[in-house]
């Protein structure tokens, strides 16, 4: 019988009888049996329904602002935390640059990767590139740069004992003539921003086979960024003398014809005249760069892992002109500066070109608790630990 009104309701026979009756006579019938015994239903309100849709939407907006927070670099939660702030939150434009459109994967090529500063900041962009928020492009890239082979053993042995077991395939790899920009910028192709250096230790080392080389006897530089252990340079040029100044207009000629969009320029110890490659940069309007250059003499630490992140308390300013170098005073880590470059490259704007000067402080350096007992500490999902502190820096810099 019916739930409802404890009616008896005809057997599916009788029931189409009946129904094909009150058909002749006229009449009308729902072709469920049990839906002619059910209740009128109750009818809701205009204001009810009024409430529910906006209920609904709200509770729309709130998931999709959870979706983007989840997804967000932590630099907007640890700029949410520092009450303390000059400048507002709702002032700053979090990631200006790589980072602005995380989906947008940028693809980067960095020059002497080979040496220490350049595989720091290789292996840096590969975390970079597996998380989400950073906008580096993990397939094709990063490319490492280099004139002979010896780039790949010297990356990897980095890349080995600072990063996990991570490793640089020979794809990812491209050997140049790095006196041909031609060649440098069929092996850049499609790419959006490139690290590169002014004054590389040199290297004379045989060119690899099957690359550049006219016979098998052929020598050429090896370049370094910005310098590797155990490094030969006696028959190399002079660090003031004009092959570096040749190199380093083939690379940026190179960038231009490829189509990159933003270079990223370390200068490095080696460097003399400072003037001589601004001038270079600032003559080539095609293209828009971030000129790094530390105060500081260079340091690095010989036991780092990059679960210590950011080794080195720093000051980050954007001059009109160039400061005073000191030869006193703190030392500045060399994975400090590989960190600001990969930091830039996702924070600063690429439509514009700029100085940043760093400047190492006393003090302890930020502690992430690496190494101590009991720790649980994990840094799976940060590319390099407490790199927000450069972020929140530069989005300081660019925020006045």
């Amino acid at each position: 019988g019916c739930q409802y009104c404890r009616a008896t309701i005809p057997s599916s026979d009788n029931f189409i009888r009946l129904a094909r009756g009150i058909q002749d006579q006229g009449g009308i019938i729902d072709s469920s049996p049990v839906a002619t015994h059910l209740p009128p239903p109750t009818r809701t309100p205009r204001g009810s329904m009024a409430f529910l849709l906006r209920f609904g939407a709200l509770l729309l907006l709130v998931v999709g602002r959870i979706g983007d927070a989840f997804h967000a670099p932590r630099v907007l939660k640890s700029l949410a935390k520092s009450r303390s702030r000059s400048v507002l939150l709702s002032k700053l434009e979090l990631g200006r640059g790589s980072a602005a459109k995380p989906y947008e994967k940028k693809k980067i090529a960095v020059f002497g990767a080979g040496g220490y500063l350049g595989s720091i900041l290789y292996g840096y962009l590969q975390r970079a590139a597996s998380l989400y928020g950073t906008g580096i492009a993990g397939i094709q890239s990063p490319r490492a740069i280099g004139s002979t082979g010896t780039t790949a053993t010297a990356l990897n042995k980095e890349l080995t004992s600072k990063f996990k077991l991570a490793f640089c395939s020979e794809d990812l790899i491209r050997l140049v003539d790095i006196l041909n920009a031609d060649y440098i910028r069929d092996r850049i192709l499609k790419f959006d921003a490139a690290v590169i250096g002014t004054t590389y230790q040199l290297e004379q080392r045989s060119v690899t086979l099957n690359t550049y080389e006219v016979t098998p006897n052929d020598k050429a530089f090896e370049i370094y960024l910005d310098q590797k252990y155990g490094a030969k340079s006696d028959n190399a040029p002079l660090d003031d003398d004009i092959f570096h100044e040749v190199v380093f207009q083939n690379s940026i000629r190179a960038c231009i014809e490829a189509g990159l969009s933003h270079v990223i320029v370390i200068e490095t110890p080696r460097t003399g005249d400072t003037g001589l490659y601004l001038d270079i940069l600032e003559s080539q309007s095609e293209i828009t760069y971030t000129y790094i250059r530390s105060l500081n003499p260079l340091g690095k630490d010989i036991t780092y892992s990059f679960e210590k992140g950011v080794n080195s308390l720093v000051e980050i300013t954007s001059p009109q002109s160039l400061s005073a170098k000191s030869a006193d005073g703190a030392e500045l880590k060399r994975e400090t500066l590989a960190a600001l470059a990969v930091q830039a490259l996702q924070s600063c704007d690429w439509k514009t070109s700029r100085i940043l000067e760093v400047e190492a402080l006393t003090g302890d350096p930020p502690n992430t608790e690496y190494g101590q007992k009991g720790s649980r500490q994990n840094f799976s999902q940060e590319w390099c630990p407490n790199s927000h502190i450069i972020a929140e820096k530069l989005e300081l810099l660019q925020a006045r």
